[in-house]
Parts: structure tokens; sequence; C-alpha cells
């Protein structure tokens, strides 16, 4: 039999998870952390890779943020985010763009001082 703690407790979590849900701002700051993350720690495995091979970028380090720019924009349009996050989740967008960028642009300088055809 349950107590009537569990239950309220159980209860209120299952509150928080359905906000949670709801709350679209939360989970594409969240994105936007991993997306930050993931072209950092890429970057530092693969940059050999991106220097070395002639390969397309989108399969030796792809960009994270045409996704999250996808996601951002339909939720502005459902009316799940406001002006204000939109527009600060667009500028998120383009400073990952921009990362994104700057390491392939280094890698592409080292490429062409070791002497490997681009």
């Amino acid at each position: 039999m349950l107590d009537n703690n569990t239950y309220t407790a159980s209860n209120r979590d299952f509150q928080k998870i359905k906000e949670y849900e709801k709350n679209y701002a939360s989970r594409i700051e969240i994105f936007l952390d991993l997306a930050e993350t993931e072209l950092l720690e890429n970057y530092k495995k693969k940059e050999f890779l991106m220097i070395r091979k002639d390969q397309p970028r989108a399969v030796v380090h792809p960009r994270k943020d045409l996704i999250l720019r996808n996601l951002i924009e339909s939720a502005y349009e459902e009316g799940d985010l406001s002006k204000k996050e939109f527009d600060r989740y667009t500028k998120r967008c383009d400073d990952l763009h921009s990362l994104w960028q700057k390491q392939w642009h280094s890698a592409d300088k080292k490429a062409r001082v070791l002497g490997y055809d681009r």
C-alpha cells in the first residue's frame, strides 16, 4: 500500500517532468551547450584528420548549428519561444557557426603549412 507522502512526492516529480516537456527554452539551452561541447571535443579528437584528410567537412567535423536553428525557428513559429529567447538562441547558433569556421580555418592553415593538398 502506498502512503500519501510517496504519492505526493512522485506526483510533484511528474508535474516537474510535464512542465519540463513544455519548456522548450530550457531544452534548447541544453542542446546549445551540448553542441558547443561536442564541437570542442570533436575538434580535439579529429584535428589531425581535419588537417590530413581531404574529406567533406560534414563527415569529419560537422556543423552543429544547422539542426538547432531549425529547432529554434520551429519552436518560435509554434509560439513556444518568445522573441527575446529566439534572438538569444539564434545568436548562440551564430557563435557555434563562428567557432566551427575558426576550427576549420585553423585546420586548413596547418594543412597548408604542412604541405597537404586541400
